[in-house]
């Protein structure tokens, strides 16, 4: 009898990031001049200082065999001093959980906190780690809407989806991937009043270091008579560019910190000490996030500049990694079926990688990564293709009204 198993693979669950980014590799390897937006891995090099902390941990044969499910004790000091300094945090180690990056956290929180009986919340556009950790921890899920012109939250979706039996966990994600939108803290406060101590907040933050135009504030410092139902998460790969060193954490209630410790201590066993104890430098360092943040918001708005009135309409982010094309029109007028149609288009003509909005819940959308030293060249190819295929439809169009006229 052969055996089956429970399908948590389902296509329309394929993350198109990376298959879009592989089919670059594989053009790239035939020879193309390839420019890649898809994924979030800032070019810029990891800061000297953090790679020479790491460099000589790993040539400490005592040091690399330092094992600590929940985190080196001396990172996890080093995080909590860091929100306590930053944003007046008032929290401590024992609040504190470090992973391999971010992602397994919202597995585990996921899994900790709903099932079957359960419903989680979460933004849409969303991110697409939400929506699968929701699949695989049994959750019913349930939306909130971001105004994607507006770039505010949908405060009426969410009082209409909010359901104070049922609701286990709300996802917050400022600023916001796809969308480049910041939470507003009004906005934060609403949503924690609605909420009203009837489930768990969790605030992704791993976007912090990219404020383009306002100052972050996390619901530590903003709400802290919230602070039995407030998660956050972040990440090391982010501001401050260390993606595949993976190293992310989390800020939780201790009874919850308590729970992931045992569950890493059977599943995780370790994250790597030396480039945990690297990014005790990294949160010593100011200016390696401030330089990114200048870099990505000259592309932001570039990609507005260069973008608008194209036919897939940019999005003006706020902060963030990415910026948000709006294709339903262009879409529509070129006879796409989704936007996983044209991002493969966008590659084969002019040789540049985007995501498809099919991985964010906008089937109709584009996101771009801000992370290529080419950026601004991609975002030229992507202006002349939006332009010059529209001329191309409307001359076939103009064609076939001439041909039938003459009939």
């Amino acid at each position: 009898m052969p055996l089956s198993i429970r399908d948590l693979m389902p296509s329309e669950l394929e993350f198109q990031m990376f298959v879009l980014d592989e089919l670059a590799d594989e053009l790239s390897n035939k020879g193309g001049d390839v420019i890649k937006l898809t994924i979030g891995v800032a070019e810029l090099p990891i800061p000297p200082n953090v790679l020479e902390r790491m460099i000589d941990k790993l040539r400490d044969p005592d040091f690399v065999r330092r094992v600590y499910p929940e985190g080196l004790p001396e990172l996890r000091e080093a995080i909590a001093e860091f929100y306590n300094r930053r944003y007046m945090a008032n929290v401590s180690f024992a609040n504190v959980i470090v992973n391999t990056g971010s992602s397994p956290i919202f597995r585990n929180i996921f899994q900790l906190l709903a099932g079957p009986e359960f419903e989680i919340m979460i933004p849409r556009p969303y991110y697409a780690l939400y929506l699968y950790c929701a699949k695989l921890a049994g959750a019913k899920v349930k939306f909130y809407d971001i105004d994607v012109h507006s770039k505010r939250v949908d405060m009426d979706s969410f009082r209409r989806n909010f359901s104070p039996e049922r609701t286990s966990l709300v996802v917050v994600n400022s600023p916001g991937n796809p969308v480049g939108n910041v939470v507003t803290p009004d906005e934060l406060r609403q949503m924690y009043e609605i909420v009203d101590h009837n489930a768990y907040v969790l605030n992704d933050e791993i976007y912090n270091n990219t404020m383009f135009y306002d100052q972050f504030q996390t619901p530590l410092e903003g709400l802290p008579q919230h602070k039995e139902i407030t998660i956050v998460t972040n990440s090391f790969s982010k501001g401050y560019r260390m993606y595949t060193k993976r190293v992310g954490f989390a800020i939780l209630p201790e009874e919850l910190q308590r729970n992931l410790r045992v569950m890493q201590q059977h599943t995780l066993l370790c994250t790597d000490p030396c480039y945990q104890d690297g990014m005790i430098s990294a949160l010593e360092d100011e200016e390696s996030p401030e330089e990114l943040n200048r870099l990505f918001r000259s592309r932001a708005e570039y990609t507005t500049q260069c973008l608008k009135g194209t036919g897939c309409e940019p999005v003006a982010a706020e902060g963030g990694f990415y910026a948000m094309l709006r294709c339903k029109d262009w879409i529509d007028a070129n006879g796409f079926a989704s936007s996983k149609e044209l991002a493969r288009d966008i590659l084969e003509k002019v040789h540049v990688a985007v995501v498809p909005g099919t991985d964010f819940g906008v089937p109709n959308d584009l996101r771009l990564a801000f992370c290529n030293d080419r950026y601004n060249e991609g975002i030229d190819r992507l202006r002349e293709y939006f332009t010059t295929e529209t001329i191309s439809q409307n001359t076939k169009l103009h064609n076939s009204v001439t041909e039938s006229a003459k009939a």
